[in-house]
């Protein structure tokens, strides 16, 4: 939710939202900062946002139900923090009413959780600490219709449970082309297809010291005989990293795709942020099936054959979206310069994911190469985009890197700055960020949306199996990724921005006088500018 005010409001110490269900039922949305929050609230504690209010002009409903539709208003509570008062006059009128976690048309979207933001966790898993807090969170992700897995794998999990229970109900036939696979859920939804389900597995990362490795052996001999199981053994410094399926009607035609950032694992479910999106498009999963056919067909090989058929693009249309399927390996990083155009065609702003793209001759480099002064630019890399193989999280803040200290994704080490969190999960992944997302303008007149199993460099150009799907003029879908990509930012920026204060004791929650909404009423300030950003009325100069 987002709203702005044309001047400080007088005696306001922040905003109440409220939300109404389609039953005509309203409540008001909880927050978890007050006046004053000390070492005598205990973690965790939230309030109506009426008693501790919003101090700022954006806002996500945590706490909202997936596909449920719902409308929001916000009000300004004024007077002092111990006795506030709604100002109705000057509240907004509701907005529209938006389905929650769903876009209308032939394209859908869907997030997990993950453990981005841990606090919740922390209280969930109890005082174990080291090796016995990560083994019961691994058994947790490992059980199927535990809540915990299942809050954590979101809408992301449940679609594609759905989706395959579904496709199997209609005898259709499936074809995909697999990473990585151990997530005993999707294991038994495949099985489940018998030899209607073609499966291309690859090995994983195959890497150790020690040599090559089979990854995925144990699924391998699950589904073995229960499946047409095709094995893609690569080696070198090559990887088949798909992660796509094509599902065809009665008649064996391809007529959708399900692609994304996604691995068929548990932590790929349930502990690192990840997409999914499904394309209905005859057009487009015609594309896909025939990248299957050539990649069942190189073996354990890279001919050169494959990385030449791969120089042009597949084409299509979904409603009014216009599709652009890029697959790899391919030559002259094809790929790669068709989405740079769209990058520095950016009128608004940047927004992204990234996993690890490389050092260099990245979309991530072309990012930071554009003016920040004139675009909003903000998103998160889950490793140093200088190359180094670290577990950290950079942040890119207004177009410029932000070297976040390790507290900022593992704040196991809980020092004064962060004296009312817990202790989280460290250890137990490197990954946090998985996603492979750049979404451009997604309140302009030409939003663009970039994602797949491509990590968005030269390396995964050139060397590895993999798929990267263009979206354009698809607003709802790009408006949602925006969101999903900007709940991650604001979490890791939240823990960074408490560990840089300079008072050693930290933050003492919201302020008491109304003079908080300044940054956000001067003109041309960062604040404003984001709030014209989302509201799709940012004008950057050329």
């Amino acid at each position: 939710m987002v709203w702005k005010s044309d001047s400080r409001i007088t005696n306001c110490l922040g905003f109440a939202l409220y939300r109404e269900h389609t039953n005509g039922k309203q409540d008001v949305v909880e927050t978890w900062v007050g006046f004053g929050t000390g070492p005598d609230v205990p973690p965790g504690t939230h309030k109506p946002s009426t008693e501790w209010p919003i101090q700022k002009f954006m806002w996500s409903d945590y706490l909202a139900t997936p596909r449920e539709t719902l409308r929001y208003r916000v009000v300004p509570m004024v007077g002092t923090e111990d006795r506030l008062e709604p100002e109705a006059a000057l509240g907004s009128d509701w907005s529209d009413p938006v389905k929650v976690a769903s876009t209308p048309g032939p394209i859908s979207a869907y997030f997990n959780r993950g453990i981005v933001a841990a606090q919740w966790l922390s209280r969930q898993l109890g005082p174990a600490k080291g090796t016995r807090v990560r083994q019961k969170l691994g058994k947790i992700i490992a059980t199927p219709n535990d809540k915990t897995r299942n809050f954590l794998s979101g809408a992301l999990r449940a679609e594609m449970v759905a989706l395959l229970a579904e496709a199997n109900r209609a005898r259709v036939t499936l074809y995909g082309a697999l990473y990585e696979l151990n997530d005993p859920e999707l294991m038994r939804a495949l099985a489940a297809f018998g030899k209607r389900a073609h499966v291309l597995l690859a090995n994983g990362t195959h890497k150790t010291p020690k040599g090559n490795v089979d990854e995925n052996a144990a699924a391998r001999r699950t589904l073995r005989s229960r499946v047409n199981l095709s094995n893609r053994m690569v080696t070198g410094n090559h990887l088949a990293h798909n992660k796509f399926l094509v599902l065809c009607d009665g008649h064996d035609r391809p007529h959708k795709v399900w692609t994304g950032s996604t691995n068929w694992t548990e932590t790929g479910l349930c502990t690192q942020a990840n997409n999914g999106i499904l394309i209905e498009s005859r057009q487009l999963a015609t594309f896909y099936k025939q990248e299957w056919d050539r990649l069942e067909a190189a073996g354990d090989g890279y001919p050169s054959s494959l990385a030449s058929s791969n120089v042009r693009p597949g084409t299509a249309s979904a409603g009014a979206a216009r599709l652009t399927a890029w697959f790899a390996p391919t030559l002259r990083l094809v790929d790669l310069a068709f989405a740079r155009r769209l990058i520095q065609g950016a009128g608004q702003g940047v927004l992204f994911l990234f996993f690890n793209p490389g050092p260099k001759g990245t979309l991530l480099n072309d990012i930071l190469a554009l003016d920040a002064d004139r675009l909003y630019i903000h998103g998160v890399a889950n490793q140093d985009p200088g190359g180094k193989n670290k577990p950290v999280i950079r942040l890119v803040h207004r177009g410029k890197v932000v070297k976040a200290p390790p507290e900022v994704a593992l704040p196991a080490a809980i020092d004064k700055r962060l004296r009312y969190w817990l202790p989280e999960m460290a250890g137990y992944s490197m990954v946090r960020v998985h996603s492979k997302v750049v979404v451009v303008d997604p309140f302009g007149d030409h939003p663009v949306v970039m994602t797949g199993s491509h990590n968005l460099g030269p390396k995964a150009s050139t060397s590895n199996d993999d798929n990267l799907v263009i979206v354009e003029h698809a607003p709802d879908l790009a408006a949602q990724y925006a969101v999903n990509i900007m709940t991650i930012y604001n979490q890791y920026r939240w823990r960074y921005f408490r560990t840089q204060r300079k008072d050693p004791t930290g933050w003492d929650g919201l302020e008491n006088t109304d003079t908080w909404q300044d940054p956000y009423l001067r003109a041309g300030s960062d604040r404003q500018r984001e709030l014209d950003f989302w509201l799709g009325r940012l004008r950057a100069n050329p």
